[in-house]
């Protein structure tokens, strides 16, 4: 049968019990200690952060309330009715801008008689012709006369047409007269003329046509001008280009284009979004055209939700 030892080494063994005890809990407290310190660094950390939120919540609202305060001063109670009072007043500046741009249009296709008529006429008119008297106006020549020959009168109007004082090929009549309803007939019988005719010219002048630009705000039932209506000149059948149209600025503001009317009434949505997309408007200028743009108002930035 086995020993179980004496008592020396029962009390051996116990002794090395409590050692390897002690030990353990000396190492539990040091790893309790290093929990109580990160622990408390993190408490501080949430404190500092709670503190430094409460701290700039309250210079925000301190700022905020500045700023109320300011708002609701006399120096800016009236602010407000006096921007509204300035827009009307720019309103009312552009309404008188616009009319006066119309009374430029006016003058602007008013066209003007060509100067160098008087001197086309003088370098065509062959040596045995004579113009007898004309009528010239911005729109249209008309001149008659008498001529020895039939063929002098027709190269009398080929070199008109060819000179491109005409929009299209003149009229022209011509009728064998007797010389005693122009002269003495004994002058012609002297001279050895037994031809004389007489002669009628007229044609339409080459006319400009004018491409006009205005620009509106369309405030619901009310428009309002946008600065002076442009007016180009152009001849007839030239291609017109309107570049830069898609938006507008005035005075800081820029207005976006909503619509087109060229005359014959507004254009598609289709077209529309063409245009704008192309930032120009061409055509043929076959006539005269006043074209209206239509803006729209900016549209006002969404209050942000309260946080």
């Amino acid at each position: 049968m086995p020993s179980l030892g004496t008592k020396k080494d029962f009390a051996k063994r116990d002794m090395n019990f409590f050692a390897d005890f002690t030990a353990a809990a000396a190492k539990m407290t040091r790893f309790l200690g290093y929990g109580v310190v990160v622990g408390i660094v993190v408490v501080a950390a949430i404190v500092g952060i709670v503190v430094y939120g409460i701290i700039r919540n309250a210079i925000v609202q301190a700022a905020i309330n500045e700023l109320n305060n300011q708002l609701q001063s006399e120096e800016y109670a009236g602010l407000e009715a006096r921007a509204a009072e300035l827009q009307q007043d720019l309103n009312d500046k552009n309404n008188y801008y616009y009319a006066l741009s119309q009374m430029r249009e006016l003058v602007d296709k008013s066209g003007e008689v060509p100067l160098d008529i008087p001197d086309v006429l003088k370098d065509s008119i062959p040596s045995d012709t004579y113009i007898e008297n004309y009528t010239l106006s911005k729109s249209s020549l008309n001149f008659n006369g008498y001529s020895f020959s039939y063929y002098s009168v027709l190269n009398l109007v080929n070199m008109l047409n060819d000179s491109d004082v005409f929009s299209a090929p003149v009229s022209c009549t011509i009728n064998r007269v007797d010389g005693s309803t122009v002269g003495k007939v004994e002058d012609f019988i002297n001279n050895g003329i037994n031809n004389y005719y007489s002669f009628e010219i007229g044609g339409a002048m080459t006319q400009d046509v004018y491409v006009s630009v205005s620009r509106y705000l369309s405030t619901g039932d009310q428009l309002v001008s946008l600065g002076a209506t442009e007016t180009q000149t152009f001849h007839v059948g030239d291609t017109y280009s309107i570049t830069d149209i898609a938006t507008y600025t005035q005075t800081g503001v820029t207005y976006n284009l909503a619509n087109v009317d060229t005359g014959s009434g507004n254009l598609t949505e289709e077209q529309v979004a063409s245009i704008i997309a192309a930032n120009e408007l061409t055509g043929v200028a076959n006539n005269s055209i006043d074209i209206k743009l239509y803006y729209a108002a900016p549209q006002a930035p969404a209050d942000q939700p309260a946080q």
